[in-house]
């Protein structure tokens, strides 16, 4: 009887007939329609960057291991955090990423200064210790509006026959909410203040 181990199947084979990427695609049509220049934080050699290239003149993948590689696309391997583009890019899009950054406070405002619109998904509700390598979970809607410093312009939880879901949210730099954070921060230094003189 012989012991033959089945190939490893990549993270794009496993994920590429998710329900949330096909939710995120039709997302990123909806809020960006046709962009000329989009970056995907943390793509772990995903193509969902090949989903703008009719329209996109310049395509950047950014990964700390595994950006993804492709004819016309700048492929940056390096910390988010440390990048500095030359422009803003019309949509940023980040995928199943900031569950795994320890600062996603700092993570998610440098995608809001990167771009005009920001599209992201994170699993939703997952139970703490479900996944390794997940410093944040659970993650719901009050976690991310703490960590953007606003609440997004739209956000739609996508749910797997399996059961698993997972959160897309967008948020728009042109939007009205896009002061939220700052508004609300300036309150409450107005009410510490005023608490301070008592």
């Amino acid at each position: 009887m012989s012991t033959q181990t089945k190939p490893r199947t990549s993270y794009w084979e496993r994920r590429k007939g998710s329900i949330y990427l096909f939710a995120a695609h039709q997302i990123c049509d909806k809020f960006c329609e046709a962009p000329k220049s989009v970056i995907d934080i943390g793509s772990r050699r995903t193509p969902t960057l090949e989903w703008h290239r009719d329209s996109a003149e310049r395509l950047v993948s950014i990964d700390l291991r595994q950006p993804y590689a492709a004819r016309g696309v700048v492929s940056v391997k390096g910390d988010f955090l440390d990048y500095r583009p030359d422009a803003p890019f019309d949509l940023v899009t980040c995928f199943q990423v900031l569950e795994h950054v320890p600062d996603a406070g700092a993570f998610a405002k440098k995608l809001l200064e990167t771009g005009r619109v920001v599209i992201v998904s994170v699993p939703y509700k997952w139970k703490k210790g479900k996944c390794k390598s997940h410093v944040h979970d659970p993650v719901d809607e009050a976690k991310m509006r703490r960590w953007f410093g606003r609440t997004p312009d739209y956000s739609y939880v996508a749910r797997e026959l399996s059961g698993i879901a997972r959160l897309i949210q967008v948020y728009r730099s042109d939007s009205p909410r896009a002061n939220e954070g700052a508004a609300s921060r300036y309150l409450r230094a107005i009410r510490n203040r005023l608490r301070s003189i008592k």
